[in-house]
Formats: structure tokens, C-alpha cells, sequence
């Protein structure tokens, strides 16, 4: 196929089916689980919200594409790195761009596509910095639904979290209530930004109305 566009989308396309497998690992009971696409939809919606009600000084437009360049690697993974079969932050990186470079071969725009990958895993600009983080603190979210939900067992939770490093883990399970706080707790270690340590409290704090 000749056409730049569509090969691009038919890569990208396939994360609709790319089940997040940190969901697999703690058996959430629902039969339709969160997809990768999913997951970058919730962390679209979110950053509308936040940019609605605080002054971001945000390129919206950047954060989109790259909350969409950030996933593009999980096309050709076996499922997506967790706590529990973590790579080295150099193989990661090597997939990553060699996934990303793959899918927008072709595009009049790909160097532009690259650099903001780059951009990501550099964690330097303000962008990169609130995608880092809404893409923690989405999951944080989806986790709490399925917890309230009453799709996320605390057992299993609990096992889970025993593959956070043994210290975290010691600090960590003696906190955790309901099967959500693990998340919750493990991933408010990396907000630097106050809007979503705030944040990262109230979805804690979340009761089921």
C-alpha cells in the first residue's frame, strides 16, 4: 500500500486491541478491559479537564501528539512493561524508537514524531513533564473504577504490590485499604506538579456515589 496515511493508521489502529497488561496481572474480573487506545482517549479527556480549570501554559497540541507517540511502542510488545518484567531504561528506549520509527515510515512529519518521543523520554520540557505524569495518574483512575467497581480484588492487589521493590513494598502495603491505593501510592512518588498530587489525593479519597 502506497498510502503514508493509512499504513500509519493501520499500525496505530492495532492498539485498540493491545489489552494493558498491568489490569491482566491483577485479574480484573470485568470482560472488556482497558486497551492501550483507551488509556490515551482517558489521557486526552483529562488534559481537557485539567487545562479547563488551571492556567497549564501548555502546547495542547504537543501533548497530544505525544501522549500518542509515547504509546506507538506497545504495537509490537507481547504485552506492556510493568512492575512486574520491567526492562532497563535503555532497552526500552531502543523498542521504542525502533517501533515508532517503523510506523511512521513514510510520513512527511516523522523526524517531527521522533524528536517528540525523544522529548518524552527526556522528561526535561513541561510537556514531556505532564505527559509522564497524566499518563500515571490516568491509570490511577481506571484503577480506582475497577475498584470501586468491585473488578479489583484487594488480594490481589496486595500480591501485586509485593513487585513494587522490597522497600516500597514494605511502606506501601501496610497503607493500602482498598485494592486501588497500591496504584495510587506507588505512582504519586513521581508527581513533581501540585495539580496532580491534589489530584492523585482526591482519586484516592474517591467514593462510590
Amino acid at each position: 500500500m502506497k498510502n503514508n496515511v493509512l499504513n500509519f493508521y493501520l499500525l496505530a489502529n492495532k492498539l485498540k486491541e493491545v489489552v494493558r497488561t498491568g489490569w491482566n496481572e491483577v485479574k480484573i474480573s470485568r470482560d472488556r478491559i482497558e486497551s492501550v487506545a483507551d488509556h490515551i482517549y482517558g489521557c486526552f479527556a483529562l488534559t481537557i479537564g485539567l487545562d479547563s480549570e488551571h492556567e497549564l501554559d501548555l502546547n495542547i497540541e504537543k501533548v497530544f501528539k505525544m501522549l500518542v507517540v509515547k504509546e506507538l511502542e506497545k504495537v509490537t510488545l507481547e504485552k506492556e512493561f510493568t512492575t512486574r518484567n520491567y526492562p532497563t531504561y535503555e532497552e526500552r528506549k531502543v523498542n521504542a524508537f525502533e517501533t515508532v520509527k517503523k510506523i511512521t515510515n513514510g510520513l512527511m512529519k516523522q523526524q517531527e514524531l521522533i524528536d517528540l518521543l525523544e522529548e518524552v523520554y527526556q522528561k526535561e520540557t513541561k510537556e514531556a513533564k505532564f505527559v509522564n505524569q497524566i499518563s500515571k495518574i490516568e491509570s490511577d483512575i481506571q484503577a480506582k473504577i475497577y475498584d470501586l467497581s468491585g473488578d479489583f480484588a484487594l488480594d490481589n492487589a496486595l500480591e501485586d504490590a509485593k513487585h513494587y521493590g522490597e522497600e516500597l513494598s514494605n511502606e506501601i502495603i501496610p497503607q493500602m485499604k482498598n485494592a486501588s491505593d497500591g496504584w495510587i501510592l506507588y505512582d504519586r512518588k513521581s508527581y513533581i506538579d501540585e495539580i496532580f498530587k491534589s489530584l492523585s489525593e482526591d482519586i484516592q479519597n474517591l467514593k462510590e456515589e
